[in-house]
């Protein structure tokens, strides 16, 4: 099963009680229309399973010991590539003649918007003209996997067996970088992943 979703989305800053984002300088609302937070435009996910053989014969697998090991397993897997979130640059000094100090947005001179180059400090008096969202972050990788089994041991007695797996392949990726200009670590990972995690269960059943 492969699915592929194109999305859109937009708001004017938004607002929630853990994160409460004001608009930057209130007199210009219309400057803080852009990509919502979580607007991904592109996103693919992948979702394949196999059973191996079912049933007294184990379909086609080996009769005989084979057939017994080897018969009855569930492997799923899920692999997930979606486009960069968006991302705010901010400069971290005071507004010149504004007493107002924060994460302002710096003036955006041209260029790379990923790149410090492409910034400037506001000038004296003025907001920042880069603008909320305006960088694309890093691409989205993951994928999932487990394996499971149903053992029977006697008419009423069933054992289930199972072994998930988060990020399988080990494989590092970075959800955000750090946008804040005046810093030297401008445009470099702030943080990876989780590493893979592999978590197994036996339940009993009668």
């Amino acid at each position: 099963n492969i699915q592929y979703t194109l999305a859109k989305a937009t708001d004017d800053a938004g607002f929630s009680a853990a994160n409460p984002l004001i608009a930057q300088n209130w007199l210009d609302l219309k400057a803080e229309e852009a990509p919502s937070s979580f607007d991904q435009r592109h996103q693919v996910t992948a979702q394949a399973q196999y059973t191996s053989g079912m049933g007294a014969r184990g379909g086609a697998l080996m009769d005989g010991w084979r057939g017994t090991v080897l018969k009855e397993w569930t492997i799923t897997t899920q692999i997930t590539v979606g486009s960069g979130l968006p991302l705010t640059p901010i400069y971290l000094a005071a507004a010149g003649r504004t007493g107002i100090t924060g994460s302002i947005r710096p003036d955006y001179i041209g260029g790379s918007e990923a790149s410090r180059s492409s910034y400037a400090a506001p000038a004296p008096g003025h907001w920042g003209t880069a603008g909320r969202n305006s960088i694309v972050g890093p691409k989205q990788f993951g994928m999932n996997a487990s394996l499971a089994r149903t053992l029977r041991l006697t008419d009423r007695l069933f054992a289930d067996l199972r072994v998930d797996a988060t990020n399988v392949l080990n494989h590092v990726t970075y959800p955000t970088w750090n946008m804040v200009m005046t810093s030297p670590q401008f445009g470099l990972p702030t943080r990876a992943n989780d590493m893979r995690k592999i978590q197994s269960s036996l339940r009993i059943r009668f």
